[in-house]
């Protein structure tokens, strides 16, 4: 009996992998705007005695929530022009569908210059793909 749940669960997995357009050894990059993380990617973990589990954040929420938290100075960090930019978010934007299984969302986020930076995510189903500076005071970065 327990190897048919053991089997289903297996399987199930494996079949949420495909569905999000994963593979089996983590499909999951993380944006190019993004210092390099620690040995692990910032994955999280979770271990039994028949198998192992990776679990990704879920949505812009869950992405920021866990960059911030393995952050040394609990700040989001994004390079511009070259300069490396911390930043706390203050505003979540509503997502807008891009089609087919994409979608972005922008946030807004204060820098510790006092600036606030349109940051604009990109999902693909609900793993964060991409992040870039949409405006910085309501400007395009390159006017700045």
């Amino acid at each position: 009996m327990k190897t048919r749940i053991v089997i289903a669960a297996l399987a199930a997995s494996f079949i949420t992998l495909i569905a999000f357009g994963q593979e089996m050894s983590g499909g999951y990059s993380q944006p190019q705007s993004q210092p390099p993380q620690s040995s692990t990617g910032g994955q999280q973990k979770t271990t039994t005695s028949t198998t192992t589990k990776t679990t990704y954040p879920q949505g812009v929420k869950g992405y920021l929530d866990q960059q911030l938290a393995t952050s040394k100075d609990k700040k989001f960090h994004v390079a511009l022009n070259g300069k490396d930019v911390a930043l706390t978010p203050v505003t979540f934007h509503e997502e807008k569908k891009l089609g087919g299984n994409k979608s972005a969302t922008a946030v807004d986020m204060k820098g510790v210059d006092g600036k606030i930076y349109e940051i604009d995510f990109v999902l693909s189903g609900s793993q964060v793909t991409g992040a870039s500076v949409g405006k910085v005071n309501g400007k395009p970065p390159s006017s700045q």
